[in-house]
């Protein structure tokens, strides 16, 4: 990689000051990455003791400096230093828990008229982890805790504008990784196409939007590469009649302005039962009016900014026209202070159309739809017909019910009485456009893994002469057979 790279500054989106610099690689700097990381493959791949023995080692590093961290990421991220603290955290435990899952290496199957099988699973190879600016540090911890406990080596690309915060935890695992196990490598879109394109890279893992997602995929497929996508969301929050609207509304806004509302798995249109629309909104409104604007940094703070100024502006102004298509400002609408950055504040727009581009598309900022309903079967019907499936939640007492329409909607986690949680061991992905393959638990780990199956005959007795049909199953069926030659 370059000696003395170019550098870029990095800012604030709260104040607007610089906050660092960081490198600005090149596509020439990613071969070198790749050339490097090959010297380090084989022997990485060897020691699955030595990786898991890394892993708890970082994780203990990163709870420990979590504070350091996380401070970094609160000024280039804009987000609450508490939630900027937690990914590192939440870092520590993905790295934990990778290290601590048991999974075969070689795996025996039945042995059947002669022949023994064995099914290795070994690393996929070189891992390119392209992560957004929303969660820089949870994101990518996702695919390196389970690609390098598999055996991979892996370059890390965070986005542009967050990228101090991956080069602090690169660091700092570096100090129990092996030399060139796992590099980064920070700048512009280039280096995502170098990745995508070298057949160096044998996995993409792309966390982001479907249209960069889809890109990247694109990109991907004349090498043949392996593809994780986790993409866009426009999660629904499904209240039912019996729900109770303080409970209610305190979840979805937990949910809906976390990280002032840039999640991609976070509310971001509430659907009400006309009956409860009125005492909904105004719980909301209210839950709303109770998130102090700010810095992320400064104590007391409850929302940050938005990450910059054209997503800010993106969100403001499909509010406007919310509000133009009938929509009704129930809460926020203004920046929250008198800081110069990209705020604004927690903004409820009350009957909002559903055809409305803040509720049909996925607006990912600080601003929450909420939109009435007669019959819920409309509503199921309406959000099954859409392109995302990241996620939903259904909102009621009565856990039958609720789980019952929870079973029918089309989406990778659906949550009941609650939203954005996500579990260790559970798998997290989409259905649709939001997404393909997933990540966390076993699910995780399997996609960083490749099979090998080894079929042996036992013995040497009986040789099939040349040209013979070979059973293609362990019973001889008439019709069924395929020659040594033309097996593929």
């Amino acid at each position: 990689m370059s000696v003395y790279p170019t550098t870029y500054e990095v800012f604030d989106p709260a104040t607007l000051e610089v906050v660092g610099t960081a490198p600005l690689h090149t596509a020439e700097d990613v071969e070198c990455a790749v050339a490097l990381a090959g010297t380090a493959a084989a022997a990485w791949a060897a020691d699955r003791e030595a990786r898991r023995s890394a892993l708890r080692s970082i994780a203990v590093a990163v709870r420990d400096q979590s504070g350091r961290l996380g401070e970094i990421l609160s000024r280039e991220q804009g987000k609450v230093l508490r939630e900027a603290v937690m990914e590192f955290q939440v870092a520590a435990g993905l790295f934990e828990y990778y290290a601590d899952l048991e999974w075969y290496q070689t795996e025996q199957l039945p042995e059947r008229d002669g022949r023994r099988l064995a099914v290795h699973y070994r690393p996929v190879g070189l891992v390119g982890a392209i992560t957004p600016w929303n969660f820089p540090i949870s994101l990518l911890a996702v695919k390196l805790a389970p690609a390098l406990v598999a055996g991979c080596t892996v370059i890390a690309k965070p986005s542009p504008s967050t990228p101090l915060s991956t080069i602090a935890l690169v660091e700092l695992m570096n100090g129990f990784l092996p030399p060139h196990v796992l590099t980064s490598v920070t700048g512009r879109g280039v280096l995502s196409r170098a990745l995508s394109t070298l057949p160096g890279v044998r996995k993409i893992s792309f966390t982001g939007s479907t249209e960069v997602g889809t890109a990247i995929m694109a990109q991907a497929a004349p090498t043949v590469k392996r593809v994780t996508l986790e993409l866009g969301g426009n999660d629904p929050a499904i209240v039912l009649p019996d729900a109770d609207p303080a409970f209610t509304a305190a979840g979805i806004i937990g949910s809906a302005f976390r990280n002032a509302g840039q999640v991609c798995m976070a509310v971001k249109r509430v659907f009400v039962p006309r009956s409860l629309a009125g005492e909904l909104t105004e719980a909301l409104a209210a839950a709303a009016a109770g998130l102090v604007v700010g810095r992320g940094l400064d104590t007391g703070t409850g929302m940050g900014p938005m990450h910059n100024a054209a997503q800010r502006d993106l969100v403001s102004s499909l509010v406007t026209q919310a509000v133009n298509d009938g929509g009704r400002l129930a809460f926020g609408g203004g920046t929250g202070t008198p800081l110069p950055g990209y705020f604004m504040e927690p903004t409820i727009i009350a009957d909002a159309p559903y055809d409305t581009p803040l509720v049909c598309s996925e607006q990912f900022g600080s601003a929450l739809p909420v939109s009435v309903y007669d019959d819920v079967e409309d509503v199921l019907a309406h959000l099954n017909g859409q392109e995302f499936g990241l996620g939903a939640s259904v909102w009621s007492p009565d856990l039958d019910r609720a789980g019952e329409l929870a079973s029918r909607i089309e989406a990778g986690t659906v949550w009941i009485n609650q939203h954005t949680q996500v579990e260790l061991d559970a798998p997290f992905g989409g259905w649709k456009a939001s997404g393909m393959g997933r990540e966390r638990g076993r699910w995780g780990l399997s996609e960083y893994l490749q099979t090998r199956t080894v079929n042996a005959v036992t013995g040497q007795h009986s040789i099939p002469a040349a040209g013979v049909a070979v059973p293609v199953s362990g019973a001889a069926t008439s019709g069924a057979a395929v020659s040594g030659a033309a097996a593929g």
